[in-house]
């Protein structure tokens, strides 16, 4: 049994192997680079750095990252009671996006505080509100701290404390999210039929199986989808686009046919019925693969 365990060093935050960047070295996403405060990660070539000096561990980057590749830090812990935040409250106001998490798992729809002294605080919860009248669901208010009826600087006498008041945090990332508003989506995918040659390769790349091929069809599913835009960097011919968009869930299906080339007869697929070559015989503009 190892001794002394409470006295060792916790691991520094990092970037794990999830991330997007380190598994397909073209990926440009910035989602924790973009969301940090301090500016302590950094995009490099390959993945961003996290520099866990100048971290606040704050949890902003564990919201917005599609592949929860943050290691290391974890969410705010918060207080609430009833369907309320109340004190104490961190320095930092948190993110739309945690915002939302406490909206959907926890049944939040106010925070007790003076206007005053959390301007930060403020701004996020109008921004929430901004999201949540996009998604046709009710706002939050801002409430006036309550008296307490037990003077806390004696409750070590007493014995009394405020059983209603409670403590945790939220689940993280996008995934997380996508599971919680399981009725709506939040990102589209608009896909150049004309240019695709149904390699697949989008579907092989898809984490979240947003993207299947097979039966016949392409078929994309907008409730699993993260926004990862995995699917774009790897198609060859440009032909994929992830949109952001709310909107209700879909489930689009995009028919193919297999099909066999006139010029170097070999089977192919296609979304047209029109195509008699394949997409490798009309690069060849003076029929050089003619059979």
């Amino acid at each position: 049994m190892t001794r002394f365990s409470l006295m060792q060093t916790p691991a520094p935050p990092g970037v794990g192997e999830s991330c997007l960047r380190r598994q397909l070295p073209r990926h440009d996403c910035e989602a924790c680079v973009t969301v940090c405060p301090v500016q302590a990660i950094t995009a490099t070539a390959t993945t961003p750095t996290l520099n866990a000096l100048d971290c606040l561990q704050c949890g902003r980057c564990l919201f917005v990252c599609p592949a929860d590749a943050l290691q290391n830090i974890r969410p705010e812990t918060r207080h609430f009671t009833a369907s309320t935040l109340v004190a104490p409250f961190s320095t930092l106001a948190p993110s739309v996006d945690e915002l939302l998490m406490w909206h959907q798992q926890h049944g939040i729809r106010a925070v007790e505080m003076e206007l005053e002294a959390f301007p930060g605080w403020v701004r996020a919860v109008a921004a929430l509100n901004i999201r949540l009248r996009a998604l046709n669901t009710p706002a939050w208010q801002i409430l006036p701290p309550r008296q307490k009826a037990i003077n806390t600087a004696r409750r070590h006498f007493i014995k009394a404390s405020e059983v209603d008041v409670q403590s945790t945090t939220v689940s993280i990332g996008r995934r997380a999210r996508r599971q919680a508003f399981s009725a709506l989506s939040e990102y589209q995918l608009s896909l150049d039929q004309a240019q695709c040659t149904v390699c697949g390769a989008c579907a092989r790349v898809c984490g979240e199986r947003a993207l299947s091929l097979g039966e016949g069809a392409l078929t994309f599913s907008s409730s699993s989808c993260t926004g990862c835009n995995s699917c774009a960097v790897v198609c060859p011919v440009n032909a994929v686009r992830i949109d952001r968009q709310l909107g209700d869930n879909r489930v689009l299906r995009f028919s193919w046919r297999q099909k066999t080339c006139r010029c170097c007869q070999r089977e192919f697929y296609t979304f047209s019925d029109k195509v008699e070559r394949c997409f490798i015989c009309l690069r060849h503009t003076y029929d050089m693969r003619e059979a």
